[in-house]
């Protein structure tokens, strides 16, 4: 047997796809009645998210991007809103904050947005 992180499972998924990955992850513990306003502001705070398409995300409280480039992956990083606050490309202020980790394609954890 073998156990993982979530954190080590990233890393291996990454690695064997050979892909730059972002994990994402914020809560979503809100009241039934509030849920529609509640993932409408995490649209906001990681605008490549929709309500419709990314659906499942959104309920889980996260998931793993999956990128063709490096360009790729930073671009969506650098709109991801999280604890520091508005980003340079997202001046989103509001409630909702989501963590993004990124990795390389060899598994090496790159940068997170704290």
């Amino acid at each position: 047997m073998q156990k993982l992180t979530n954190n080590q499972a990233f890393q291996l998924l990454a690695k064997s796809l050979g892909k730059y990955c972002m994990q994402i992850c914020f809560n979503n513990g809100v009241a039934l009645s509030e849920s529609q306003t509640w993932f409408e502001e995490l649209t906001w705070a990681a605008p490549y998210l929709s309500y419709d398409k990314d659906y499942q995300i959104l309920i889980e409280g996260g998931g793993i991007l999956v990128f063709e480039s490096k360009g790729e992956m930073e671009k969506i990083f650098d709109v991801t809103v999280g604890d520091e606050g508005p980003t340079k490309n997202n001046s989103y202020d509001g409630p909702a904050k989501v963590y993004a980790l990124t990795c390389s394609p060899d598994g090496e954890l790159l940068t997170e947005n704290t």
